[in-house]
């Protein structure tokens, strides 16, 4: 497996990905997105999206048939250096709080959310989705 930075060919089979996990959310340009391949084929993706001033971890996907492989843990140790470069914040599920945490992420005050995160928590939980909030201030020291 390899991860790096997608190339604009990767884009469809990203766009395929998201579509198969029922993930909406669209790619800005301005994405930093990583992706996981196993030869040739895409089997993870993750972005980071700078918005506001902040950088916002979204799209964590792993392919059903590599879920539960480490993938995912590989990702976000990827994900490290650009996060170290700014206050970051991700809304994952509450259930992976421990899984975020390991990479420096805390459980954000909901107060201390910039407002256009804590609009777009409000809504996720409007949805009925069990998601916190979670921050990462820059140069956090994390666990291996």
């Amino acid at each position: 497996m390899n991860i790096a930075i997608a190339s604009p060919s990767d884009l469809a089979d990203i766009a395929a990905l998201y579509a198969e996990a029922g993930y909406g959310a669209p790619i800005d340009p301005a994405d930093t997105i990583l992706v996981a391949k196993d030869v040739a084929q895409l089997i993870g993706v993750v972005r980071l999206c700078p918005e506001h001033g902040v950088t916002v971890l979204r799209g964590m996907q792993i392919r059903s048939a590599y879920q539960r492989q480490g993938i995912g843990a590989q990702l976000l140790t990827a994900c490290r250096p650009y996060l170290d470069q700014h206050a970051s914040y991700c809304l994952p599920y509450a259930h992976l709080q421990p899984f975020y945490g390991a990479a420096g992420f805390t459980v954000a005050d909901n107060a201390d959310l910039p407002d256009f995160l804590a609009k777009r928590l409000a809504s996720y939980l409007t949805n009925g989705q069990a998601v916190i909030a979670m921050q990462r201030p820059p140069g956090t020291k994390t666990r291996s």
